[in-house]
């Protein structure tokens, strides 16, 4: 893309969200002290400490530390917000090894009022080594905390202590390790055409959490670049599996990209009779009581008070089948016909099993992401979904199993693409052979069961679920 181009674009963006654009709620929350939760592919990463929700402020100290035993991060340097360099406030730090303490004072002696529900006191800067890698983490506890407020008086604050995390920042997109226009227009380019195939990329694109990329990305990326929006907070989409009538259910709903933990309420609409949405949780359970096609939106407030929000269906029939197995993610290369089950395993209402046909709906494999298969099991209504990743290569090239008949020790050896960084069997890790290929061997497996494998690329995101029958090759 030109620089010209690029400026077209940009502008055209920037038009679109001013006129355009919707903003996440926020909620009451009590006055809270945070040490942010940061996310950095670079060398150095800047932790922003944020006072909330006070409106009046006369002095205040704190302290932020890494563990004692983490030599791979190292704190490099502190710098006031603007209202704490001497606008409203002194302040003072003192830096010792990996601790820092803060201390702020009023420059008048008096209380200062706060103007805004949120105010920086300051960022600290650490440096990351080259042993901080990739998937790793590193928390940053923040302690003796003591604030005063209106008439000096000792003010309660909730105290939330930070991450940082060796990964792609959310809607970075690019690797620049910031959000920006740019990443808008990336996505932009993958939706037409030029796809984004890197896991740990598409993920940071992917700020609404429904699987694939669209216009909605662009506007939530560009939102955020512009200072529209301060939060990526979403609750991920979600095909909810039917009910039945008078029979145990149980789905979950997730938030992502938010300070955990997390409050969830129904906020429109209506659920089926007999479920309960856990608030903590996010857990939709319970046995309903009528049939019918029910539709509801939930709202996800975090520990900050930003709120996201997202509309689901649940369709409650009355049939035989009262359960059905869950199926792991499918991959297929993009423009494939997925391998779908032609059975399932279910569950009937006096409690016993069997298996049952399945006819899948067609799958639409031609835009990288997560879609849902559909497929109705024989003649009784009930649904089953299936997540299908389409993606731009399988990440599995070949799976050799082995038997050793004196040691009764099953081998297991997957070759893969360069993307996978490590492997499990049933949960349990692989060893990595060298050129791309891991191995188990292992006196826990029976032959002809199924055995899970599950692919990793290098930040822990899972790139493939595959069942593979241990049949000797």
């Amino acid at each position: 893309m030109t620089q010209k181009y690029a400026k077209i674009v940009i502008a055209f963006l920037m038009m679109f969200v001013f006129v355009f654009s919707s903003y996440p709620a926020q909620a009451a929350v009590d006055a809270t002290l945070e040490v942010s939760q940061v996310r950095s592919l670079g060398k150095k990463v800047t932790v922003p400490v944020i006072l909330r929700n006070v409106t009046y402020l006369t002095s205040g100290q704190l302290e932020i530390s890494l563990p004692a035993d983490r030599k791979d991060v190292l704190l490099a340097s502190f710098e006031p917000g603007d209202l704490f360099d001497g606008e409203g406030f002194r302040t003072i730090k003192a830096i010792n090894g990996n601790k820092i303490k803060i201390d702020f004072y009023s420059q008048t002696g008096q209380e200062y009022k706060l103007m805004d529900e949120a105010v920086v006191i300051g960022y600290i800067t650490y440096d990351l080594s080259k042993q901080f890698s990739s998937g790793q983490s590193i928390p940053l506890e923040v302690t003796n905390v003591a604030v005063k407020g209106r008439h000096n008086a000792e003010m309660k604050l909730v105290a939330l202590n930070g991450k940082i995390e060796y990964k792609m920042p959310v809607g970075d997109v690019t690797g620049n390790n910031e959000v920006t226009a740019a990443g808008a227009i990336r996505v932009l380019q993958h939706i037409n055409g030029d796809y984004i195939t890197d896991r740990e990329q598409f993920l940071s694109a992917d700020v609404d959490v429904d699987g694939v990329l669209t216009q909605n990305d662009v506007m939530h990326i560009l939102n955020y670049a512009t200072g529209k929006r301060t939060t990526f907070l979403a609750v991920a989409a979600k095909e909810m599996n039917n009910a039945v009538l008078k029979s145990e259910y149980s789905e979950m709903i997730e938030a992502h990209h938010g300070r955990a933990p997390y409050q969830f309420k129904q906020k429109s609409g209506s659920m089926p009779s007999g479920l309960r949405l856990n608030e903590k949780t996010g857990e939709l359970t319970g046995t309903p009581t009528r049939a019918g096609d029910f539709n509801f939106t939930i709202q996800v407030t975090d520990v900050i008070g930003d709120a996201a929000e997202r509309q689901f269906s649940v369709k409650v029939i009355d049939s035989n089948i009262i359960a059905v197995e869950k199926l792991s993610p499918i991959n297929v290369k993009r423009g494939e016909i997925p391998v779908l089950p032609k059975t399932v395993t279910v569950t009937y209402k006096d409690k016993t099993t069997g298996k049952e046909s399945v006819v899948w709906n067609d799958v639409n494999t031609s835009v990288l992401g997560a879609v849902t298969a559909k497929g109705t099991i024989g003649a009784s209504g009930f649904t089953i979904n299936a997540t299908v990743n389409v993606v731009n290569e399988n990440y599995i090239k070949n799976v050799t199993v082995g038997y050793f008949q004196l040691l009764n020790i099953h081998t297991i050896v997957v070759d893969t693409t360069a993307d996978v960084y490590a492997v499990t069997v049933n949960n349990m890790a692989t060893h990595y052979e060298g050129s791309n290929q891991f191995s188990l061997a292992s006196s826990l497996f029976k032959g002809g069961s199924y055995a899970t494998i599950r692919l990793y690329d290098k930040y822990g995101n899972i790139l493939e679920t595959k069942s593979h029958k241990l049949e000797i090759n």
